[in-house]
C-alpha cells in the first residue's frame, strides 16, 4: 500500500437522525489520533508438575477501548456546532466514524469526554476533542 496523506484520515460526526444517519467531516482538525487499547487479566499460575520452575506471565484479554483525539482550527461549521452540541448535553454521547484512508473505518459511539476552545492574538481560534468508546466499535475494511 502507498504511503497516505495525513489529511485523508477524517473524523465525521453524526447528526442523531434515525433511521439513517449522515456524518459530517470534523474538517478545521489537522492532528488526528485513534487508538485501540486492549487491558489484559493476568492468569498466571505456577505449572503443577514444577511449581518451583520459572513462572511465565499468562494473559487474557480484557476490556477494549477506543480513543480518538483531534486539533485543528475552529472553522464555524455544522459538524462543530453539532460536536459543540453533544458536548454541552447531559448525555454526551453521539456516533462518530474515523476514515483510515485505502484502510477502513472505525465506526460507533463515543463520550465526547473533552471539547477545547483556544486562540493567540495572532492566530486563529483552534480547538481540540476528545474521544472514548462507549460500547462496540465496529471496522469495515476499505
Amino acid at each position: 500500500m502507498a504511503k497516505k496523506k495525513g489529511r485523508l484520515l477524517l473524523i465525521k460526526i453524526g447528526d442523531g437522525a434515525t433511521p439513517t444517519e449522515a456524518f459530517t467531516t470534523l474538517c478545521g482538525l489537522r492532528s488526528k489520533t485513534l487508538t485501540i487499547n486492549n487491558s489484559e487479566i493476568d492468569v498466571t499460575t505456577a505449572d503443577c508438575a514444577d511449581p518451583g520452575g520459572a513462572l511465565w506471565t499468562e494473559v487474557l484479554g480484557g476490556t477494549k477501548r477506543v480513543s480518538v483525539s483531534g486539533n485543528g482550527y475552529f472553522k464555524d461549521e455544522a459538524s462543530e456546532a453539532r460536536m459543540n452540541t453533544v458536548a454541552m448535553s447531559a448525555d454526551p454521547i453521539a456516533n462518530f466514524q474515523v476514515i483510515v484512508p485505502d484502510f477502513g473505518t472505525f465506526a460507533g459511539a463515543f463520550l465526547l469526554s473533552s471539547a477545547e476552545y483556544g486562540g493567540e492574538q495572532e492566530d486563529g481560534v483552534t480547538y481540540s476533542l476528545s474521544l472514548a468508546s462507549s460500547g462496540t466499535v465496529t471496522f469495515t475494511a476499505a
